[in-house]
């Protein structure tokens, strides 16, 4: 039986349930919300200005819709249901559609069971969003479709004690969707997907949080949605299956995690992991994987009028040593891949030599300042400078052998939360790119995006 008749067949036996009980009073709860972007972008895609698809220029609407029921006390069942359709004006190309509606979908449908048998224990089986620590390796379960979700196909325990928790999540993440009303047939990530996760967090003061984890994620290949497979589609985007190749083998992942407020106006947080596996990525052959990342952030509060903040933070993600044909060093970023800290340079620059959202080999430098500039605004300003941590693309046209410099990154976010049912953002990025990329690469990029978002 698959998960998704496996899923729905027990939520039909938990309403069944509720129905012949003695639960007088079922309890029911829902909203709903409406997202609208207006997005332009230059050159980010290839750093080349001659580039069939450098400018695009497109609008994005969300629209989601989600309710809860809960028959008993300690059960509770949940869904919600999502649609996106995109407008773009720029490029116009064959490999964009002009009009684009995508898939009507549950990107959440689940079941929940807290405390079974008065265990200090949570179950959630279906259809979740997942978010480990900030985000680093596991948040975004679907990122072929650039944040319009983000689920993942999971079981997850949850046992506390005290100051005590350890999550066991078992993952199987399907590369198209489903759970449709519309049969959209779309691509949400390049291959099949399974995984097991063990995180466990401890609380060791009230300022301290300690986490520790191991991932093991398992990848098979997987075709394309159109043309026999040939071809990857989401978005109103196409691209070759060659271009955008699955992933083939497994990767294990050790690490930990601490966030602490070290004085009232000092915090720290650091992330580090070690990873280790097999990895054959399209037609290449098959190598040993080892990888190390690490990503650090001080913050320091100087207060003020604008409760001032600054952020020095630095992030590395291990590269693959083109000297070392049998084996793979470069970080693999797991369920990581979402934009982080650009939204130009993860989800864009990279994919001209990784995939989606596929951050590694990196380097990272940043400064940022944040201001509550209006009792209902905020403004961050940040720098990254950015390095290759190997010339992994050594002999591909555009890519340097000798430099590293990736370049200079500028981003500022002005964000603004008007009341509980309307809030929005501006967000501009400029890269300034280094040495790291060479002629026919180079050209700077930009990227420019407006949201308003509405909430009921």
């Amino acid at each position: 039986m698959n998960f998704d008749r496996s899923l729905l067949l027990a939520i039909l036996l938990l309403a069944a349930r509720s129905v012949l009980g003695a639960d007088p009073a079922p309890a029911w709860s829902g909203g709903a919300d409406f997202r609208l972007r207006e997005v332009g972008i230059n050159n980010a895609n290839a750093l080349q200005e001659n580039n069939a698809s450098a400018e695009r220029h497109f609008q994005r609407y969300r629209l989601r819709a989600w309710g809860q029921y809960q028959p008993e006390a300690n059960w509770s069942v949940g869904g919600r249901l999502m649609w996106e359709g995109r407008h773009y004006v720029e490029p116009d190309i064959a490999s964009f559609e002009s009009w684009y509606s995508g898939a009507l979908m549950f990107d959440n449908l689940y079941i929940q069971a807290d405390q079974p048998g008065g265990l200090p224990l949570k179950l959630k089986l279906g259809r979740q969003d997942i978010v480990l620590g900030n985000g680093w390796l596991m948040l975004d379960g679907t990122p072929f479709d650039g944040s319009r979700t983000l689920y993942f196909d999971a079981l997850r325990a949850t046992w506390s004690s005290g100051a005590t928790s350890l999550d066991a999540i078992l993952v199987k993440q399907p590369p198209h969707t489903s759970l449709t009303l519309n049969g959209e047939n779309e691509d949400q990530t390049e291959q099949n997907e399974k995984g097991l996760v063990l995180y466990l967090r401890h609380k060791a003061s009230p300022d301290t949080t300690l986490d520790g984890y191991y991932f093991y994620k398992g990848n098979t290949p997987a075709t394309g949605t159109r043309s026999g497979g040939t071809v990857r589609a989401n978005n109103g985007f196409i691209v070759p299956v060659a271009a955008d190749p699955s992933d083939d083998g497994h990767v294990n992942a050790v690490g930990g995690r601490m966030e602490t407020q070290l004085t009232p106006d000092w915090k720290l947080r650091a992330e580090a992991a070690a990873e280790w596996g097999k990895r054959k990525v399209g037609a290449l052959p098959a190598q040993d994987m080892r990888g190390f990342g690490f990503n650090g952030r001080v913050t320091r509060t100087l207060g003020g009028a604008w409760n001032n903040r600054l952020n020095l933070g630095y992030e590395f993600l291990s590269g693959d040593d083109p000297n070392t044909p049998s084996r793979n060093e470069a970080f693999d970023p797991l369920w990581g891949r979402w934009p982080q800290w650009s939204e130009l340079y993860g989800p864009y620059t990279y994919g001209m030599e990784t995939r989606t959202g596929e951050t590694t080999n990196l380097q990272r430098l940043n400064l940022g300042w944040v201001a509550q500039v209006h009792p209902k605004a905020e403004l961050s300003l940040d720098y990254h400078l950015l390095f290759a941590d190997e010339n992994s693309k050594c002999g591909t046209a555009g890519f340097s052998c000798v430099d590293k410099l990736r370049g200079h990154l500028f981003t500022a976010w002005l964000r603004a939360k008007l009341d509980k049912h309307v809030s929005g953002h501006l967000l501009a990025e400029y890269l300034l790119p280094g040495d790291y990329y060479v002629t026919p690469k180079g050209d700077n990029a930009y990227f420019l995006r407006a949201e308003l978002y509405l909430t009921w």
